[in-house]
């Protein structure tokens, strides 16, 4: 990926959402513990609404981009009705999915960091140690980074990609990462900077399948 192409202010914001987290590692900690309520834990974890918040993650990446294929098909064979929407952006959404949530995320970091969940660390009842975020560990936890996190994020760029100036689902996309996300930590499932380096790598990794799917001063609309 030309990594080196992305504009400056996107390594800027990298650099300081790092350094925050190795200045002030307490951050993490002094987030999950709004969530946590002694003798109770993470209330929020296994309630209805969290798991339906959960669940709906993977079933909308699923039926979603069905309907994405099933819509490209579609304006195949019925060329007569205008959809503005090609392979070429099918192509970099599916790219972005099993690169940003699929490779990097789940395989790299999730199977190998080892970052301790919240809900199982030593200080909100559980037996695990703390790990500073960015740091790997010997927890044999899957922390880092936060898989819905990354899958929720795929529908905001899909909403810029293909409703640019369509602001109300824009913000619907945005809302509802944000609610996923919410619920990951509101569950003891993710720490704020799970969640964020979880943001910046579909950041990074959409903007770099930009300059590689699409030439410069290309529009997609």
């Amino acid at each position: 990926m030309r990594l080196r192409c992305l504009p400056v202010w996107v390594w800027v914001v990298f650099y300081l959402v790092t350094a925050m987290f190795f200045v002030f590692p307490e951050i993490d900690l002094v987030v999950s513990r709004h969530f946590f309520s002694p003798g109770v834990g993470f209330g929020t974890n296994g309630t209805r609404f969290e798991r339906l918040i959960h669940n709906s993650v993977v079933f909308l990446l699923v039926s979603g981009n069905l309907g994405l294929i099933a819509l490209l098909l579609f304006r195949r064979y019925a060329s007569r009705f205008r959809i503005g929407f090609t392979a070429k952006e099918l192509v970099f959404l599916l790219l972005l999915l099993a690169l940003g949530p699929g490779l990097i995320v789940n395989v790299l970091l999730k199977e190998n960091w080892g970052r301790a969940r919240p809900v199982d660390l030593v200080q909100f009842g559980g037996s695990k140690e703390y790990t500073a975020a960015f740091m790997p560990s010997d927890q044999g936890g899957r922390s880092f980074s936060s898989g819905h996190a990354a899958a929720s994020a795929y529908w905001i760029v899909a909403a810029l990609l293909l409703t640019p100036r369509r602001y109300s689902i824009l913000s619907v996309a945005v809302a509802y990462s944000l609610i996923v996300s919410g619920m990951r930590m509101a569950a003891g499932g993710h720490f704020l900077s799970d969640i964020l380096a979880s943001y910046l790598i579909m950041g990074i990794v959409a903007l770099a399948l930009y300059e590689i799917i699409y030439p410069r001063g290309y529009s997609a609309h």
